[in-house]
């Protein structure tokens, strides 16, 4: 069988540090603020798709508004906004000139190791997205990003750690906000969003491989009952909804940003049957993989 370079995905997608700058290795606890109008107005306000290897994005959006372009699918955000933007995930922006706000840069590292220490914190780690804030909440998150810029920016002793404690106090406002707009079926205890945090961090690392969900729940020492009811109580999804998310994530982006056969990338998905593939996508996208492709990439031209 072909060896598989899981390195192609992103060939055509471009990868940056800090949007414009050359990609390099961040150190463990690298954290960067910066308002968003001071990047954004360099580039005309417009942020081309990107991603960045390693780098994790927090935005407090409290003047202007836009369009965020995640994974191919767009969410319009006015102010007072949270955005969230995960490691490796490839996302533009369109913002309204004027636009600002905060935006704080984080390595996935740190963001791992604060979710391990504060389990419930990993439910705001994971997926890109808008969260709309009302007055009151927006206005204690702004007081703790203004604190974080404090630190950032001064020179007093043991900044990095109180940097890093009001980063984490950002990230327990946006979680209660995220609970408070998500149902209740998505209200989940300590042990099963624990438990459904390790599944997708498995996820992660080996969706291109054919394992099955109970390959996954013998890896994580569970039974293939209890994985599910984590799953379903922390996320409202199956353990196999959410790895068949990911794989269908993984088969967008090459469709979108590289010039892989459809074969190649059902076996970089972890799908060892093409035809089966093509079917599973169709499915779960409403198109065929190449038809996704001609339709998505009609609209980059058009937009």
């Amino acid at each position: 069988m072909r060896p598989r370079d899981h390195g192609v995905m992103h060939r055509s997608i471009p990868q940056y540090s800090l949007y414009g700058e050359a990609i390099q290795d961040v150190d463990e606890r690298f954290l960067h603020v910066e308002s968003i109008a001071e990047r954004s107005r360099l580039h005309d306000w417009t942020i081309r798709p990107h991603a960045h290897r390693d780098l994790h994005h927090l935005l407090l959006v409290q003047r202007g508004g836009g369009t965020l372009n995640a994974e191919g699918e767009e969410h319009t955000f006015g102010p007072p906004a949270l955005i969230e933007v995960p490691v490796s995930c490839v996302h533009s922006f369109e913002f309204r000139p004027g636009t600002d706000g905060w935006i704080v840069t984080t390595s996935g590292a740190l963001m791992g190791r604060l979710a391990r220490e504060h389990a419930p914190l990993s439910a705001v780690l994971q997926e890109a997205g808008t969260v709309p804030l009302t007055s009151e909440t927006a206005a204690e998150i702004a007081q703790a990003f203004e604190a974080l810029v404090t630190e950032f920016r001064g020179q007093l002793p043991a900044r990095r750690a109180a940097a890093e404690a009001w980063l984490t106090t950002i990230l327990i406002h946006t979680l209660r906000r995220k609970l408070a707009l998500a149902p209740d079926a998505q209200r989940s205890g300590g042990a099963d969003n624990e438990l459904a945090s390790r599944y997708r961090a498995l996820i992660e690392k080996n969706f291109a491989k054919p394992h099955r969900v109970a390959d996954y729940a013998d890896r994580l020492c569970v039974s293939h009952e209890r994985l599910r009811q984590a799953c379903v109580r922390s996320t409202a999804s199956s353990p196999l909804e959410l790895l068949n998310a990911r794989r269908l994530l993984e088969a967008k982006r090459c469709l979108l940003y590289t010039s892989m056969s459809v074969a190649l990338i059902a076996e970089h998905c972890g799908f060892e049957d093409p035809a089966y593939f093509s079917r599973f996508f169709a499915r779960a996208a409403g198109k065929s993989p190449l038809q996704y492709r001609k339709t998505q990439s009609r609209r980059q031209r058009d937009s």
